[in-house]
């Protein structure tokens, strides 16, 4: 039973009042608060049963040659299993756990990001300026949407206009190292802007637009036109004049839960600029980057030889250890955690119950952990990754990363993680 109300209790999300913030305000000031003891992956683990449990279901063949895995206890920060813990490997969507800190470290949880249109009289122009909101939506709803910054325009402004919008919050490459240029019409992810509307989705299936910041302009011309605004033009321009309409996202916190729940591309991208635009002026991928690595040493994470080239981990080159993936998620599940990475918890999959992981562990040889288990996930051609947490039979609470990215066949070698998980839920394993 104490088990069980365990699991509960980290399934079930938190209901919070969150105060209105409008950027650049931001919840944390200065660095992160280091809160993990480095730990010493150079002194072997003694034989236990969580090796004896999880040898022979990580030399799978499904999962390849290449493969690293550690489990920490998260009550007392002791690695209780690990195989080439210090190796970095690909991270896949991964990366969005570290992207999740990031954010949360330059703004907290409870920021909102606000969007504005300004008005220059002179030249009969409105600018829409792209803040960094991956969840600005074309019509009224819970949080951001350019419906209210229409009614704001129109109860102030009529007749003909021009209209600009303003991207320059984000700059350089708008596709990542490593990213098929093919993305966006496949659905995987659209070019990177700090204005995108509907998620970038384009009506009637998943591929992204090719220009986020025009579509979201056009459709705000539309939405415009509907309250007697005429549009005569649109372009890319420079924000001048006073703002007369703004609209606010959801919380910060929000965004991250959905992020990870989903593992959503797009909202990781532009939440990585964002973090790197707080930390230094313009949100790239370098900057955002920059800004992971930063939050990442601050609180104590150890990240040697990892690299990073975008949010979302959709490139190869986005690499950590299976020791900084599970440090990170040991991190914000243990009891000294600082306040603001909460969202991260609540916002890993329930394995059987929710987003990537509702359609696993719901298998005759996995069921027994849905509910225990909450992960990230994360696929590449030839990689598969899972990292998170698991209560096992003694309640015991276990933070875990399995990392593979040398495997041929890639839903069999989800499948063997997802086993390996199972069985650190059904262990008495006390190392």
């Amino acid at each position: 039973m104490r088990r069980t109300l365990i699991a509960l209790a980290m399934a079930v999300p938190l209901l919070c009042g969150l105060p209105a913030q409008a950027l650049p305000q931001s919840g944390p000031v200065g660095p992160a608060p280091a809160v993990l003891a480095p730990v010493d992956a150079s002194v072997g683990t003694p034989p236990s049963d969580v090796a004896a449990t999880l040898d022979p279901l990580l030399a799978d063949r499904s999962l390849g040659r290449s493969v690293g895995a550690v489990v920490i206890d998260v009550a007392t920060g002791v690695v209780v299993y690990d195989i080439e813990a210090t190796k970095p490997r690909a991270l896949a969507s991964n990366q969005k756990v570290f992207t999740a800190l990031a954010i949360l470290d330059a703004l907290g949880p409870e920021a909102r990001i606000t969007t504005s249109v300004l008005w220059d009289e002179v030249t009969t122009t409105l600018t829409l300026v792209g803040a960094g909101d991956p969840t600005l939506a074309s019509v009224s709803a819970t949080g951001s949407s350019l419906a209210v910054l229409a009614d704001g325009v129109a109860a102030q402004v009529s007749g003909a206009v021009s209209l600009t919008y303003d991207t320059s919050l984000f700059s350089g490459p708008t596709i990542a190292p490593g990213w098929s240029s093919d993305y966006a019409g496949m659905g995987i992810a659209a070019p990177v802007s700090p204005l995108i509307v509907d998620r970038a989705r384009i009506l009637g299936g998943d591929a992204r637009e090719s220009d986020p910041a025009l579509a979201a302009a056009t459709a705000f011309a539309v939405a415009l036109a509907d309250r007697g605004v005429i549009v005569g033009d649109i372009r890319m321009g420079s924000a001048t004049g006073r703002v007369i309409a703004t609209t606010e996202s959801v919380p910060v916190a929000t965004m991250v839960e959905t992020m990870l729940t989903e593992s959503d591309n797009d909202s990781s991208e532009i939440l990585a600029h964002l973090a790197g635009a707080i930390q230094s002026g313009t949100g790239s991928f370098a900057s955002g980057a920059a800004a992971t690595l930063t939050t990442l040493q601050s609180a104590g994470i150890p990240v040697q030889g990892a690299g990073f080239v975008d949010g979302s981990g959709l490139s190869y080159e986005d690499i950590a250890s299976p020791l900084t993936l599970v440090s990170a998620i040991s991190l914000t599940a243990s009891a000294s955690a600082p306040a603001w990475t909460w969202p991260v918890g609540l916002g890993l999959p329930v394995a059987g119950l929710t987003g990537t992981l509702a359609d696993r562990f719901v298998g005759p040889d996995t069921r027994s952990a849905a509910g225990f288990v909450r992960a990230k996930t994360g696929t590449l051609i030839g990689v598969a990754t899972l990292a998170g947490t698991v209560v096992d039979r003694d309640s015991r609470l276990l933070a875990f990363a399995f990392m593979s990215d040398g495997t041929s066949d890639t839903d069999a070698a989800r499948a063997a993680l997802d086993r390996a998980a199972t069985a650190l839920a059904a262990c008495g394993c006390r190392g």
